[in-house]
């Protein structure tokens, strides 16, 4: 039996599964069929989950999102696992770059609660995102001049004051997609959303199945106004401090790719900087130096992107900012 003070560092079921997006029930299912085990056992006899165990739950999970069984990945060692998601995610990747436009041209609404961590992963797949700390704030930004093209909302709890400001935030702006993520909700509420035209997604899902349902969504969302679009500078998804820690990392592969890429980003971030605060002497001259911001900021969010991608492939954790 693994040592009580190792049992206190592992993951217990529960909090496993909210971490993976599966149910607890479908864990202990696949522990009985000796698909996936535990491989810490406290001294009350409780299973807990350790880092490597959670690791193989998310790609068993992940697999399955992408059309796997468990029974034909179950006894895969994590070498083949990686392997195979490796190779079905580059698949499914291609098949959405060839067949439905990108998001990354499009500009998001999130409103979510506080410290709430569940649409994190969906921030980045969007040219832009803006954050709301309620729905009156909203409301508010959709009624005036906006880019938005879908909004995202967590809605966490049996909040039917919610549910309701959903019908009506729906109802107002019916050229807009709504996508609900939600755990409880009633099932009256749950038809009234659905025939409202309101996308409802259940807690818990993970990350590959929400960026997967988004992008399947692409072809129905609203295009922005190219000209407008132009002018829209991206937020930056990873802080200085970060990119530092992480041109400071020590890479899975024998590369130096991560290294090199955080240092582009930071070259192309400090351009960015000085192009928006460089004087001009005429109106030519800074209709020139905002072009060459936009276009900076084009470039440094590709690049983001592809760091932060980079980073999940090569196994290198992003700090917290």
């Amino acid at each position: 039996m693994i040592q009580e003070t190792e049992a206190n560092t592992g993951y217990k079921i529960g909090t496993a599964a909210k971490m993976a997006g599966i149910s607890p029930n479908t864990i202990r299912t696949w522990m009985r069929r000796d698909y996936f085990t535990a491989s810490i056992e406290s001294e009350s006899g409780e299973r807990i989950l350790s880092s490597n165990d959670l690791k193989r739950l998310i790609h068993l999970k992940s697999l399955i999102d992408l059309g796997d069984s468990i029974g034909r990945i179950a006894h895969l060692d994590e070498e083949a696992l990686e392997t195979r998601l490796s190779e079905l995610k580059a698949s499914a990747e291609n098949a959405f770059s060839n067949e439905i436009p990108s998001l990354a041209n499009l500009q998001a609404g999130f409103l979510a609660p506080t410290h709430s961590i569940r649409l994190n992963s969906a921030k980045p797949l969007f040219w832009s995102s803006k954050s709301f700390a309620s729905m009156e704030d909203l409301s508010e930004h959709l009624r005036g001049e906006h880019q938005l093209s879908i909004i995202l909302i967590d809605s966490q709890g049996r909040n039917p004051d919610e549910k309701t400001a959903i019908l009506e935030l729906a109802a107002s702006f019916p050229q807009l997609t709504i996508v609900t993520i939600f755990d409880f909700m009633q099932r009256n509420q749950l038809k009234e959303l659905a025939k409202a035209g309101v996308h409802l997604l259940r807690w818990p899902i993970n990350s590959i199945m929400i960026e997967r349902y988004l992008y399947s969504l692409t072809p129905t969302l609203l295009q922005p106004n190219k000209t407008e679009a132009k002018t829209e500078i991206p937020e930056r998804l990873l802080s200085e401090s970060q990119l530092m820690a992480l041109s400071d990392s020590e890479p899975d592969l024998d590369c130096e790719c991560p290294r090199h890429v955080s240092s582009l980003v930071s070259s192309l971030c400090a351009f960015e900087d000085y192009s928006s605060n460089c004087s001009f002497e005429s109106e030519k001259d800074r209709e020139l130096h905002d072009f060459l911001h936009a276009e900076t900021a084009k470039a440094r969010r590709i690049m983001e992107l592809a760091l932060i991608r980079l980073c999940r492939e090569d196994g290198v954790e992003i700090p917290a900012p």
